[in-house]
């Protein structure tokens, strides 16, 4: 990923929304920048060593009954009596 292709996005973003929550220019360190609008959230990030870059959009709401969903699971595998052979 070339910077220059990081900060065409980041611009193009900030103009739409605003100025990011949080934001860390991608020179020797992963290239982040985090929107938060409502309840989404909009993060660019492009990994220092890697040549990709992942633009995510986030239902905040619906990514909270995910990760509840997914504790319940956990709690419910992890507290079943174990099977012997």
């Amino acid at each position: 990923m070339d910077k220059k292709e990081f900060y065409e996005i980041y611009n193009q973003l900030k103009s739409k929304y605003g100025t990011p929550v949080r934001y860390v220019k991608p020179y020797l360190a992963d290239g982040i920048a985090v929107w938060k609008i409502d309840n989404y959230e909009i993060s660019l990030s492009a990994p220092w060593v890697s040549w990709n870059m992942y633009l995510t959009y986030k239902y905040l709401p619906l990514s909270k009954l995910a990760e509840q969903s997914d504790k319940e699971v956990y709690q419910r595998e992890t507290t079943k009596p174990k099977k012997g052979f």
